[in-house]
């Protein structure tokens, strides 16, 4: 490549997913944790304010619900600084979800959800932020709604009730 191809693919940010986890199957109710990690590969952090979601798309293809994350997109660092090696810096974000008891049992699909934060822009695709992994699926809502960066399935079950 050349160096302006280079500097063209990493002008700003460019957030790479490197794990998502969850348990397979929590009961709807109860608490779900939740761990992703990512790598700012790009020479900035994201700017404009930004809210990071995880949101839950039911088997008709409709958004069951979100839930916004305990993390801060501007503390993204491409590398600490003053580092000389530029070593990429890992950012975890680690979060109880909580499935709230009326949600309906059955399969899900996990997505990360990065809006802009204005109000007429939120749910607007083509200004929300897409992870730069090829292989991470892109999901959006009729008339291009939401833009969701889809991070695997889930499988919600029914409410676990103790035994009186």
């Amino acid at each position: 490549r050349t160096p302006f191809e280079y500097i063209r693919d990493h002008l700003g940010y460019r957030l790479e997913l490197q794990e998502a986890t969850w348990p397979g199957q929590p009961h709807a109710g109860t608490t779900m944790p939740f761990h992703l990690s990512l790598i700012n590969r790009g020479f900035s952090t994201i700017i404009n304010p930004r809210a990071v979601y995880l949101a839950l798309i039911d088997s008709q293809g409709k958004l069951a619900t979100t839930y916004q994350l305990d993390a801060d997109p501007h503390l993204w660092q491409p590398y600490a600084p003053g580092d000389p090696d530029y070593t990429p810096l890992v950012h975890r974000i680690e979060n109880e979800i909580p499935l709230p008891p009326d949600l309906s049992p059955g399969s899900f699909l996990v997505g990360l959800w990065l809006p802009d934060a204005a109000d007429s822009l939120r749910e607007d695709a083509r200004y929300t932020i897409r992870v730069a992994n090829r292989e991470v699926p892109w999901w959006t809502a009729p008339g291009n709604a939401y833009g969701i960066n889809i991070l695997g399935a889930l499988t919600i079950l029914p409410p676990a009730y103790d035994a009186p």
